[in-house]
């Protein structure tokens, strides 16, 4: 048996090119490293798994992956994809670049791009296979360089770039598409939001807009845009709501309404959205030393989060108000973990992805948080279990 480890270690040493071994996935499956990842990245179209060799759902994902690996990585010259790896317990830095938020995240990058398109899809061969069907090999149109002239309303919607982003959505309302010419989706969308932003041309209150990210990838950078397409609805320059519902026109027309009608109700005077950092911060910090102690009496809700995740910064303002309703109350704290900072305890104790939010009393595990992750959702679960503490 010790013959056997040292014979694979010595195998492993004697990888080139930066690859190195990993007994999760097969050797099929090229295994990155930072350096490698830059290189490769942005020539042939590349499909990543970031991963952590611990994480369950990785494990059941390698029959899948090693088959994709099998189908793809040749080592031909006229290779058309690779299947590869990150260990993101290893690579941690890039792993924080792609906004890798959960495991196994699976990323896909085109021939000259760095930014990749992440896949939400069922992890089966049949859905893996038709998301590589629909992002590899297709023929992209030539797009015309962006420039800083004014926005020029095409077919009804505003098209938009870095040189005029800022200032087209500093104030107002806007519904803004984030795309990519050669997306399958976002082409089988471009219709019916043509069709959306001409029905509402005659709305002054609200401006429908899109942007391509492949020729605008600054804007796209700063609004955290992982996949295509992505419907952020903004208001006086700032995100106030990812749109992930049905994508048809009476759809699209019922959330304009509705975010019309939700905001500007509970706004300051001057209409503009206050900044969470000005607000009284009453989330208890918790770490590996007072973990314990600090859940040992009552409820304790606590949120597992890492900083660079853009779930968790979209949370964070919600997690401070949750804390405010709270604020007077002696049964309940609402708390938060860096797991960036305490990486074993959040191993310990399972977590898989960010943010994820567990329930304790008494010191003891209650339950996860599956909801909503909206102020009355999350509210409304703390309550149900503090009225069945007093039944």
């Amino acid at each position: 048996m010790y013959s056997k480890f040292f014979t694979y270690a010595v195998v492993c040493l004697l990888v080139v090119d930066s690859y190195y071994c990993s007994d999760l996935y097969s050797d099929k499956v090229l295994n990155y490293d930072a350096k490698t990842f830059n290189k490769k990245i942005g020539g042939t179209p590349h499909f990543v798994n970031f991963f952590a060799p611990w994480c369950g759902y990785c494990k059941r994902l390698k029959p899948v992956w090693d088959e994709l690996a099998e189908k793809y990585n040749k080592k031909t010259s006229d290779q058309e994809l690779v299947i590869a790896k990150v260990d993101c317990t290893v690579e941690t830095p890039i792993c924080a670049e792609e906004g890798v938020s959960g495991y196994p995240s699976l990323i896909f990058y085109a021939a000259g791009e760095k930014k990749g398109v992440k896949y939400q899809g069922k992890r089966d061969l049949i859905g893996l296979e038709d998301f590589i069907s629909n992002n590899i090999g297709e023929n992209r149109p030539e797009v015309p360089a962006s420039d800083s002239k004014p926005t020029v309303p095409e077919h009804g919607a505003v098209v938009l770039t870095d040189a005029t982003f800022q200032e087209a959505v500093k104030e107002g309302m806007h519904f803004v598409k984030f795309f990519a010419p050669w997306c399958g989706h976002c082409q089988r969308m471009a219709g019916t939001w043509a069709e959306l932003a001409e029905s509402l041309q005659g709305d002054t209150s609200v401006t429908i807009a899109k942007i391509d990210c492949t020729e605008n990838k600054e804007t796209c950078a700063d609004f955290e845009v992982k996949g295509y397409p992505t419907l952020l609805w903004i208001m006086d320059g700032k995100k106030i709501e990812k749109y992930q519902g049905s994508r048809t026109l009476e759809a699209f027309k019922q959330f304009v309404n509705d975010m019309k009608k939700t905001h500007g109700k509970d706004l300051p005077d001057d209409g503009r959205i206050p900044d969470p950092k000005d607000e009284t911060n009453l989330v208890v910090e918790l770490s590996a030393e007072n973990f314990e102690n600090a859940i040992s009496k009552g409820l304790t809700f606590v949120k597992f989060f890492v900083p660079w995740c853009g779930h968790c910064k979209r949370l964070e303002p919600i997690w401070k108000d949750l804390a405010l309703k709270y604020a007077s109350s002696t049964q309940v704290k609402i708390a938060q973990v860096d797991c960036t900072k305490d990486e074993k305890m959040c191993a310990d104790k399972k977590i898989v992805g960010y943010p994820t939010l567990f329930l304790y009393r008494d010191g003891k595990f209650l339950t996860e948080s599956h909801g909503e992750r909206k102020l009355e959702a999350l509210h409304s679960f703390v309550l149900e279990y503090i009225q069945h503490s007093e039944l």
